[in-house]
């Protein structure tokens, strides 16, 4: 038998193309960022003991969700009702992550859990951002975003349907050109001469700006912005924090790089969730990358909760706060003073805090339903990065109120 080249196709190949016809269509959400748990397929009772370890791989354009460990199967794609905003998935009929259990997340997606019954959770599931690095030369990577970071272009675009590899990224530290943050809210930074720190990413707070750095297009000393607010308190879309901007330094070739934003997660349950002491929720910005010329902070990502109740035991965390800027030190101040139009440090801005939203039956806080809680309960965080030396820091992130919305 003689075969033609144009008819042999490689598994990889047909699986990516297998992937791409059952990904057509995901499932939309029944209302902003909300799944039904009855709508998806279940992979069965999700019970992860002490030792034992489950891993999510939320999956990239190419490739679809999946889980390994405790549980084994294929997760399945969503999207929110707007259509911006692409996640990975896992339906279960009741979870339980016991005191020293494993969770590991990766992938592209922001990771969404359902559940038909009780969810207790008394472990960390992590999705922030990495710190920036030093670096001393031509150019270092910033620090990779959280699953489901935002993948859009400063200040112009989104792309989180589904992020790109690169999503909630920080911008890189370059010797000769300063790299804005991934991510729609992105912190900023531009081509200077002499040494210019990166700005911290914005979120559910704006980001901070940077002490003064060398001017642009000869002009005079100045500090570059952190990146803009973005998405709703109410997280009708489940977008994850965008990445700190990177610094740059012509002179003596020592920058760090920008943070990276925190990721992206939706725990959702028909019955209760309860966080115990052990519990730790994180999707936190990484601070920025800390040289002669430091790198932004990314900003916190975002965390969904919907049960009929919720309750964190004294102890437990939901942490979306953002990444310190990376601190030049006291001779960023004396940099200032000496009035020269070159800078050789700078102190990086501060990443906002990211967003909270709880869908619950009773007030979450102080009395209301369907607005933002400005005195949420101790286990948030949500606090902004800070500003290294005369920098600024990075503000204070959101939590919504919601109303139950009888999901099942």
């Amino acid at each position: 038998m003689v075969f033609s080249p144009r008819l042999i196709f490689t598994s990889a190949f047909l699986f990516a193309l297998s992937f791409s016809l059952r990904a057509a269509e995901p499932v939309k959400a029944a209302k902003g960022s909300l799944f039904q748990p009855s709508g998806f397929k279940s992979l069965g009772v999700l019970t992860v003991a002490s030792g034992k370890a489950v891993a999510f791989d939320t999956g990239t354009e190419t490739t679809p969700p999946s889980v390994a460990g405790a549980v084994a199967g294929e997760g399945a794609l969503g999207v929110s009702q707007s259509g911006q905003v692409q996640v990975a998935v896992f339906a279960f009929d009741a979870i339980q992550l016991g005191e020293g259990a494993k969770v590991d997340v990766t992938g592209n997606r922001a990771l969404v859990l359902l559940s038909k019954g009780a969810v207790v959770i008394n472990t960390i599931i992590d999705l922030s951002g990495a710190p920036g690095v030093k670096g001393h030369g031509a150019r270092v990577p910033g620090g990779p975003g959280g699953p489901g970071g935002e993948g859009g272009e400063y200040t112009k675009t989104f792309n989180s349907a589904p992020p790109p590899d690169n999503g909630g990224d920080g911008g890189q530290g370059m010797k000769d050109n300063g790299e804005p943050g991934h991510g729609f809210g992105g912190g900023f930074n531009e081509r200077v001469k002499g040494g210019t720190p990166g700005g911290g990413a914005g979120h559910g707070g704006a980001g901070g700006e940077t002490s003064e750095g060398s001017g642009g297009g000869g002009g005079a000393p100045r500090p570059m912005p952190g990146g803009p607010t973005y998405g709703d308190a109410a997280l009708a879309d489940l977008f994850g924090g965008s990445g700190g901007a990177g610094g740059s330094n012509d002179r003596n070739f020592q920058f760090g790089s920008g943070g990276g934003g925190g990721g992206a997660f939706a725990l959702i349950a028909a019955q209760s969730i309860n966080l115990g002491p052990k519990a730790q929720i994180l999707a936190r910005g990484g601070a920025g990358g800390l040289e002669k010329v430091c790198g932004g902070g990314g900003s916190g990502g975002s965390i969904l909760v919907a049960a009929t109740a919720f309750q964190a035991s004294p102890g437990a965390v939901v942490d979306v706060s953002g990444g310190d800027g990376g601190d030049g030190g006291a001779v960023v101040i004396e940099d200032i003073k000496s009035g020269a139009g070159r800078r050789n440090t700078g102190s990086g801005g501060g990443g906002g805090g990211g967003r909270v939203a709880v869908y619950i039956i009773a007030d979450f806080g102080s009395s209301g339903k369907n607005k933002e809680e400005k005195a949420p309960p101790a286990a948030l965080k949500l606090t902004g990065g800070k500003g290294g030396t005369a920098a600024k820091d990075g503000g204070t992130g959101t939590c919504y109120d919601g109303s139950w919305p009888g999901l099942r």
